[in-house]
């Protein structure tokens, strides 16, 4: 792709306690085959990553940053103070502790500009930072997301779409804010491409969500304002895709009462865990447990 057909991609990092692994982060950017791009952060630990940045050698005039005012606000805070700084036609998601594979622009870019959004086959790295599963494991050429693609893997996707589609930006929730958003891109788009490849490198970290003690305790309040927005009609989404994202949340509030039970008998050590061993609370054999399961 030629410099002058490249729009520019502003990429939105939002950032909280982020030392150890933003650099990592912008360097995978700097290594794209991509060439029009500016980085917007925003911190959400009243961090000055630039200066972060700058002092471990990263001196780059395409960043810039911006500040929610709290410190551990939540990732929709942070995306949306850093869109708000954001001056490309097209805006990208990257979290400060994952990566991009260096084509990832080059190949999402032109999806996103055809037909409004593009994600691709998230790559999940363990904790020991092997590459071990994807969302869509038998796709081998660009497809179109259904509500249950981005609802059932128990994956996050990582749009690049053109900025028009933005709306009024992630919703604060305590979990899961990507899926929503996603939801509603979905909803204001006729189509979301879907690259086959695992472009975005999603690492599991020790201290993420899935991986931590309290995973019960924040899933379970996120999904009960989930369903409350769901109810209360508070998100921008067609009713086909609202209906779907009501029985997929309402099932995972049941799905993560029984990840409780397996977490009390030492059936698994995190969510993750959890997840991995059930495909994701779909598995045939687990139905019956789950009707046992009160809510």
């Amino acid at each position: 792709m030629s410099d002058r057909f490249e729009p520019l991609v502003s990429i939105i990092i939002p950032a909280y306690r982020a030392e150890e692994t933003i650099a990592a982060a912008i360097k995978s950017i700097q290594a794209q085959t991509y060439s029009n791009w500016e980085v917007a952060i925003g911190s959400d630990d009243k961090v000055d990553y630039l200066a972060l940045l700058s002092r471990q050698g990263i001196q780059e005039a395409k960043l810039k940053q911006a500040y929610t005012g709290g410190c551990g606000t939540g990732e929709a805070p942070a995306r949306n103070v850093a869109a708000a700084i954001a001056e490309g036609q097209i805006l990208a998601n990257l979290d400060a502790d994952d990566a991009y594979e260096p084509n990832r622009l080059a190949e999402l870019v032109p999806l996103a500009i055809e037909y409004g959004a593009a994600i691709d086959n998230t790559g999940v790295y363990n904790t020991d930072l092997v590459l071990y599963k994807r969302p869509f494991g038998d796709r081998t050429t660009v497809t179109f997301a259904t509500p249950d693609d981005i609802l059932k893997p128990r994956v996050p996707f990582f749009p690049v779409f053109r900025r028009e589609f933005l709306g009024t930006g992630w919703t604060k929730v305590p979990f899961a804010a990507d899926v929503l958003f996603n939801l509603e891109l979905l909803s204001r788009l006729e189509k979301v491409a879907i690259h086959p490849q695992p472009l975005y490198q999603y690492y599991k970290r020790d201290n993420s969500i899935t991986q931590s003690a309290t995973a019960f305790e924040t899933a379970e309040l996120a999904y009960e304002q989930i369903l409350s927005l769901l109810d209360s009609g508070k998100l921008e989404l067609t009713a086909d895709i609202r209906n779907a994202a009501r029985e997929e949340f309402a099932q995972n509030l049941i799905l993560n009462r029984l990840f409780r039970k397996y977490m009390q008998d030492g059936r698994c050590q995190n969510l993750e865990e959890f997840l991995d061993m059930t495909e994701n609370g779909h598995a045939q054999w687990l139905k019956q447990e789950l009707e046992s399961v009160t809510v």
